[in-house]
């Protein structure tokens, strides 16, 4: 299969300037506000009124001086969220007046942190300008909120002294990757992996009738010579693969396989935000959870994928070629095992990422992507903390070398082996955690199938609708659901 280079489909001309922001003259005043108030009320005051302003003063003035900077929001999002919640003990440090008009005003602050974020977004062409009423500015602001959340839990904070060793396994890598050809044709990077031969219970526990933990060897391993193979192989607890499973019983039915986002990987977070009640129970399929590489009980860190987005770009390849190597094994187990009459893939944000890769590698009835994360090379560079992304370029470690190595792993240098017609996405215009702009370049990608742009941002999907009745849709004209079922709610077909 010939490759495609990213770069001809990620980078759409966009339309839409960022506006001059005013508006953040208003987290400017109130982190003046909270440090003037903070001065006055001793140490207790310093205590309570230090980060929250420093943390509006200091985003409100980078982003009057240099708009643009999408990870000023994230902080400026911070900020502001503290400042709602030191409000409350402020009351007898400042005075109930102070500390009232503290918890309005940084409340407004969180407000606005969402409308410059959604504001100074660049919007592609063709992509739905996002609504700018509160709101979707609230809803912004959590996106921000999340990403800080994200960047902050980051294994480390900072690449510090592993930017020469990275620097050193990118230049290895992008020579190894040249001499075997990977690079040109990326699909013979990922070798077909063997059946699985025992599949074992878990001892985590959902109270969804059907619920079932499975776990098995993953038996993955990074080719030989490939840099950073000793490190990932060291990381013991992710050599066992999991997954969460709810199963109707009797006749063998379609199967759905979900691939969560990142930081999760439980049983409560990845089958709740694939709603059972609609997908497992009213459309009547079977449901298959995949836990990525280094989520959840397969983490390395303290936190569920704190190495995803780090800047190690060996770990970052390995864990998606490894997400591969073990839903592909799950699939045949479908097949072979448990008769499945179809098989469909779907996945928000990193997972929608892993289930488009995964369409390019393996033949599936069906693809539904939600918000996908599809260049995380472009991702990593947007969110990282400035001095990690100094670190870096220090060692010789750039965006463009990134992104070159990690060609074997992008859903945009691959062509996925189902249809057109059985591919759908789902975007919020005003995502802040994936910019529009990942969801348009797959659709451009992909020979622009159905596409929902939603009026919202980066956690909306099942919850909506919208994006129900676009997989139901979906699922319908593949002929995995019935059209009665599928009618039954949503009878009518979405569409770009």
């Amino acid at each position: 299969m010939k490759s495609r280079s990213p770069k001809q489909d990620t980078r759409p001309g966009p339309i839409a300037s960022p506006r001059w922001p005013l508006v953040a003259v208003v987290p400017t005043v109130v982190g003046a506000l909270w440090l003037w108030w903070a001065a006055q009320g001793g140490a207790m005051g310093a205590l309570l009124g230090g980060l929250p302003g420093t943390l509006l003063l200091a985003t409100g003035l980078s982003n009057l001086l240099w708009a643009g900077d999408a990870r000023i929001f994230h902080f400026m999002s911070l900020g502001a969220l503290l400042g709602i919640l030191f409000a409350f003990p402020a009351v007898p440090v400042f005075g109930p007046v102070a500390a009232a008009v503290l918890l309005v005003l940084s409340a407004v602050s969180f407000v606005a942190a969402g409308h410059l974020a959604v504001g100074q977004e660049l919007v592609p062409e063709g992509v739905p300008q996002p609504g700018m009423g509160p709101g979707m500015a609230v809803r912004a602001a959590e996106d921000e909120l999340s990403m800080c959340t994200i960047v902050l839990t980051t294994w480390p904070l900072s690449v510090g002294g592993r930017a020469a060793r990275i620097g050193r396994e990118l230049e290895e890598g992008l020579a190894l990757f040249e001499e075997r050809g990977w690079l040109e044709e990326p699909t013979v990077y990922h070798r077909t992996p063997p059946p699985i031969e025992e599949l074992r219970g878990g001892n985590r526990r959902h109270p969804e009738d059907g619920f079932e933990h499975l776990t098995f060897e993953s038996s993955y391993e990074p080719w030989a010579g490939e840099p950073g193979r000793d490190r990932w192989l060291s990381y013991e607890r992710n050599r066992t693969a999991h997954a969460w499973v709810l199963r109707h019983q009797g006749e063998p039915r379609p199967w759905l396989v979900c691939m969560h986002g990142i930081r999760m990987g439980s049983p409560r977070a990845d089958l709740g935000f694939f709603r059972p009640d609609y997908l497992h129970r009213e459309l009547g399929l079977n449901l298959l959870c995949p836990v990525l590489p280094i989520h959840g009980p397969r983490r390395v860190g303290p936190v569920s994928g704190d190495r995803i987005l780090s800047g190690d770009v060996m770990d970052s390849l390995h864990a998606a070629s490894q997400a591969m190597w073990d839903a592909r094994r799950l699939i045949l187990w479908l097949r072979h095992h448990e008769g499945a009459t179809a098989v469909a893939v779907t996945g928000h944000s990193l997972g929608g990422y892993a289930a488009a890769l995964l369409s390019c590698l393996e033949q599936v009835d069906c693809v539904v992507v939600a918000n996908p994360a599809v260049d995380p090379s472009r991702l990593f560079w947007r969110n990282a903390l400035s001095l990690a992304t100094r670190y870096l370029n220090t060692a010789g470690v750039t965006e463009e070398k990134m992104s070159a190595l990690l060609h074997p792993i992008s859903p945009l240098a691959l062509d996925p082996l189902v249809g057109r017609e059985r591919r759908a996405i789902f975007a919020g215009v005003a995502d802040r955690v994936v910019p529009a702009t990942e969801a348009d370049s797959l659709w451009r990608h992909w020979e622009e199938p159905r596409i929902v742009w939603y009026q919202g941002t980066h956690h909306a999907f099942l919850g909506t609708a919208e994006g129900r009745k676009l997989i139901a849709t979906a699922l319908r004209e593949a002929g995995i659901v019935s059209p009665e079922a599928a009618n039954r709610a949503w009878p009518r077909e979405s569409g770009r």
